[in-house]
C-alpha cells in the first residue's frame, strides 16, 4: 500500500511547475534584498554616504518600499501555490484523512521549498552583488576607493526578509489548513470574485483623486512656505492617500468595465474577454495597484539616479578659476612659491595667478526662521555670526574682474544662476562689524556679483565692499579673523589632475587645528551658544586625511580645485547613481515577475473556459485574441499608470523645489521620458513571454 508521503511525492512532481514558481519568488526576492544589502551596508558605500542625509533616507525609503513589494510578489505566487494544493488537499480530507497529518506533509514540503529557495538566494547574493558593482564601476568611475566591500549587515538584513517571508508564508499556511468546508476547499481554484457595477464616473474620479493627492503632498508646503511663509505639518503627506485611492478606482473601472455604452457590438464581441476580468476584479485590482507602485518606485528611483548622473556639472565651476583656495591667516599654508615648484615638477603652466586677504566681520542681517508655530518669520539677527568681505582690489586681483561698489553699499557674491531661496536674502545684511575694535559700519545692498568658488566659502554669503569701506572697517582686525586666498588656472585644466591631487595633498597636509573645523562652523555662533550655556552642534572636528572620502563636503576650508572635487564628488554621485538604479532593477523586476504570476495563474485558472470554447467551435485565433487582451490589461494598464504617475510626480517636485525647471532638472525628465520608455518595451517582452507561456498552458499553442 503507497504511504501518504509517497503520493504527496507524485503530486509535488505533477504540480512542480507551481512550486517552481514559489521557490523562483523565494529565491529571487531573498537574492535582490540580500545583494542590494551587502552593497549598501558595505563600508565602501557607508563612507560616502553622510549621516542623516537624504540619499540615505530615500536609500532607505525606496528599500523599505521594494522589500514590501518583494513580499507582495511572493505571496501573491504562495496564493497561487494554494490554489493548487486545494484540489489534492480536499480530496485526502474527503478520504478521511486527518487535518493534522495533512498539516505536517503541507508545511514539510512548504518550509523544503522556502528553505533551499532562500539558501540559494542568500549563496547568490554575494556574487550577484559584486557583479552589478563591477558593471556599475565599468560604466561610471573606477578608482580604489570605489573598491567593492560588501558589508555583514547587508546579511542580517537578508535573514531578517527571510524570517519574516517565512512568517508569512507560515501564516498563509495556517488559514490555508484551518479550512473545515471541504467543498470550498474543493472550489477555492474556481472561486470567483465578481464586483458590484462599477459607475463610470469612477474613473474620472480617480484621475482627479491622483493629482489632488500629487499636488497636496507637493504644492501645498511650497505654497505654504512661500506664500503665506507658513510650514505645514507632515500630516500633508497623507494627501498621497488621496493618489493611492484614485489609482484603484481607475484600475478597477477598467477592470470591471461592466456596461454596453454606445458601442453595443464592441461590447458583444468583447464579452468573453471582459467577463473573464472581472470575475478576477477584486485580486487583479490588488495585484494592478502593487505593480503601480512598484514601478512608480522604480521611476522615481530612475529620477534620482540622472539627477545625481548630471550633478557633476554643478562642479565644473565654470564661472571660477580652475584652482581656489582659502584658509586662517596664521596658519603656515603653501605658498605661491610651493604652487610653482609643484607645477614645474608635473609639468604644469599657471596662469592668472590671484592671492589676496579676506576679512571676516560679524553681520547683522535679516533671515527667515521656524518658530514654534510653524511659520516663516523675518528674524534680524545682530552681530550673530560672520561672514567673509572682500575689497574692490582684492576681489580683481582674485578674480580679475571688477566690483564698482559705492560707498555705503555692499555686492552680494552668488553662485551662477542662483535663485534667492526661502530663507536668505541676498539684500537682508544691513551692518558689518569688527569683532576686534567694535566699530560698525551701516549698509545697503547694491546688487550682486556671481562667483561660485568665493560664493561657497561664507555663510550665508560673502561680500565686496567699497575700497575706503573695507579700510575703515578692517582696521585694527586682528590677524586670526582674515583668511588669505589663493586663486589661479592652468593651461590645461583637465590634464592637470596629478599636479591637482599632490597640491591638495600638500594643503591638507599644512592644515592645523586652526582649519580643522566642519563646514558650517561659525566661532561667533560657537561663542554665543557657549555663554547662554547650550551646546554648539558644529564644534567637533573631522577627519584630515586624504583618505577621508567626505572631506571635500565636510571641511571648512576644502580647496576648490575643479579636476580633484569632479573626481572625489563624482565617486560620491557613482554611489548615489549605483542606489537609484539598483533600487530601480529590483522595483522594475518585482513588477515583471508579478505581472508574469498573474498572468501564468489568469491562463491556469480559465483553462476549462478554453477547453469549453474549443468544444463550441472557436478557433485558436478567437481564443488567442481572448487571451491576449486579458494579458495586456495586466501589464499595460500599470505599466502606463505607474509610468505617467512616476513622470508627473517627479516634475512636480522638480518645480516646487525652487518655482522653477533648472537645465539640469530639463535634461533629467527628458531622460525619464526615456527610461520610461525603456521600462515600457521590457514590459511587453515580458508580456509576450507570458503571452507564449499561458498559450501553452490553456492549449491553444502546442
Amino acid at each position: 500500500m503507497m504511504k501518504l508521503n509517497h503520493i504527496f511525492q507524485k503530486l509535488h512532481k505533477q504540480n512542480k511547475g507551481q512550486n517552481r514558481i514559489l521557490g523562483f519568488c523565494i529565491f529571487l526576492s531573498v537574492l535582490l534584498i540580500t545583494s542590494f544589502s551587502l552593497m549598501y551596508y558595505g563600508p565602501t558605500v557607508q563612507n560616502f554616504l553622510a549621516q542623516g542625509g537624504d540619499t540615505r533616507k530615500m536609500a532607505n525609503l525606496l528599500l523599505g518600499i521594494t522589500a514590501v513589494g518583494c513580499l507582495i510578489f511572493t505571496m501573491y505566487a504562495s496564493g497561487l501555490f494554494f490554489r493548487y494544493k486545494s484540489r489534492e488537499y480536499g480530496i485526502f480530507l474527503a478520504l478521511g484523512e486527518s487535518k493534522k497529518t495533512l498539516k505536517k506533509v503541507l508545511f514539510r514540503e512548504l518550509a523544503s521549498i522556502t528553505a533551499v529557495a532562500a539558501v540559494w538566494g542568500f549563496l547568490a547574493a554575494i556574487p550577484a552583488s559584486f557583479l552589478i558593482w563591477k558593471l556599475f564601476e565599468t560604466f561610471l568611475v573606477s578608482t580604489r576607493e570605489m573598491k567593492y566591500q560588501f558589508g555583514f549587515d547587508g546579511f542580517i538584513v537578508g535573514i531578517a526578509f527571510a524570517m519574516i517571508l517565512c512568517l508569512l508564508l507560515g501564516i498563509s499556511g495556517q488559514k490555508f489548513v484551518k479550512r473545515t468546508d471541504i467543498m470550498e476547499i474543493l472550489k477555492t481554484q474556481h472561486k470567483t470574485e465578481m464586483v458590484k457595477e462599477i459607475k463610470p464616473w469612477t474613473f474620472t474620479v480617480g484621475i482627479v483623486l491622483i493629482f489632488v493627492g500629487i499636488l497636496g503632498g507637493l504644492a501645498l508646503p511650497s505654497i505654504s512656505a512661500y506664500v503665506f511663509h507658513r510650514r505645514l505639518s507632515d500630516l500633508t503627506n497623507l494627501f498621497y492617500l488621496f493618489s493611492l485611492a484614485g489609482i484603484y478606482l481607475v484600475l478597477l473601472n477598467i477592470v470591471a468595465q461592466n456596461r454596453l455604452g454606445k458601442k453595443k457590438e464592441k461590447f458583444y464581441k468583447n464579452m468573453v474577454s471582459i467577463s473573464m476580468m472581472r470575475f478576477f476584479a477584486k485580486s487583479a485590482t490588488r495585484n494592478m495597484c502593487v505593480i503601480v507602485l512598484l514601478l512608480f518606485s522604480c521611476i522615481f528611483a530612475g529620477y534620482y539616479g540622472a539627477l545625481y548622473a548630471d550633478s557633476s556639472a554643478l562642479f565644473d565651476l565654470t564661472n571660477s578659476k580652475g584652482f581656489a583656495l582659502h584658509y586662517p591667516a596664521p596658519e603656515v599654508q603653501i605658498t605661491k612659491e610651493d604652487v610653482q615648484r609643484t607645477a614645474d615638477s608635473y609639468g604644469v603652466e599657471i596662469k592668472e595667478f590671484g592671492e589676496a586677504d579676506a576679512c571676516n566681520f560679524l553681520i547683522s542681517f535679516k533671515c527667515r526662521d521656524l518658530n514654534d508655530d510653524m511659520q516663516y518669520i523675518t528674524v534680524e539677527n545682530s552681530r550673530s555670526k560672520y561672514a567673509l568681505f572682500f575689497s574692490e582690489d582684492s576681489y580683481e586681483c582674485l578674480t580679475g574682474r571688477k566690483a564698482d561698489v559705492p560707498s555705503g553699499t555692499y555686492k552680494t557674491v552668488t553662485p551662477t544662476d542662483y535663485k534667492e531661496n526661502i530663507w536668505d536674502f541676498t539684500d537682508g545684511l544691513w551692518e558689518a562689524s569688527n569683532p576686534d575694535t567694535g566699530r560698525s559700519l551701516s549698509l545697503t545692498n547694491s546688487g550682486t556679483l556671481e562667483y561660485d568658488a568665493l560664493a561657497a566659502m561664507s555663510d550665508p554669503y560673502a561680500y565686496v565692499l567699497n575700497n575706503q569701506d573695507y579700510a575703515l572697517l578692517a582696521e585694527g582686525l586682528t590677524e586670526i579673523h582674515k583668511e588669505h586666498l589663493i586663486l589661479f588656472d592652468t593651461e590645461d585644466l583637465s590634464g592637470s589632475y596629478p599636479f591637482a591631487y599632490d597640491l591638495m595633498r600638500q594643503y591638507v597636509g599644512h592644515a592645523t587645528d586652526l582649519s580643522n573645523h566642519l563646514g558650517l562652523y561659525d566661532a561667533q555662533e560657537e561663542k554665543l551658544a557657549t555663554e547662554q550655556g547650550h551646546e554648539y552642534a558644529l564644534a567637533g572636528k573631522i577627519d584630515m586625511s586624504m583618505d577621508n572620502a567626505l572631506l571635500l563636503g565636510d571641511w571648512k576650508y576644502a580647496p576648490a580645485f575643479v579636476v580633484v572635487t569632479n573626481e572625489m564628488f563624482m565617486q560620491t554621485f557613482c554611489v548615489y547613481i549605483m542606489l537609484s538604479l539598483y533600487i530601480a532593477i529590483i522595483t522594475l523586476t518585482a513588477a515583471a515577475i508579478m505581472s508574469y504570476v498573474r498572468s501564468i495563474s489568469i491562463a491556469s485558472d480559465n483553462r476549462t473556459l478554453f477547453e469549453n470554447l474549443s468544444k463550441l467551435g472557436a478557433g485558436k485565433a478567437y481564443q488567442r485574441n481572448i487571451l491576449a487582451k486579458q494579458l495586456v490589461k495586466i501589464f499595460q494598464y500599470p505599466a502606463v499608470l505607474g509610468c505617467l504617475i512616476g513622470f508627473l510626480f517627479s516634475s512636480a517636485m522638480s518645480w516646487f523645489n525652487d518655482g522653477r525647471y533648472t537645465g539640469t532638472e530639463l535634461k533629467t525628465l527628458a531622460l525619464l521620458l526615456g527610461f520610461a520608455l525603456f521600462i515600457i518595451m521590457f514590459l511587453y517582452i515580458v508580456y509576450r513571454t507570458a503571452l507564449h507561456k499561458a498559450e501553452q498552458i490553456v492549449g491553444i499553442r502546442e
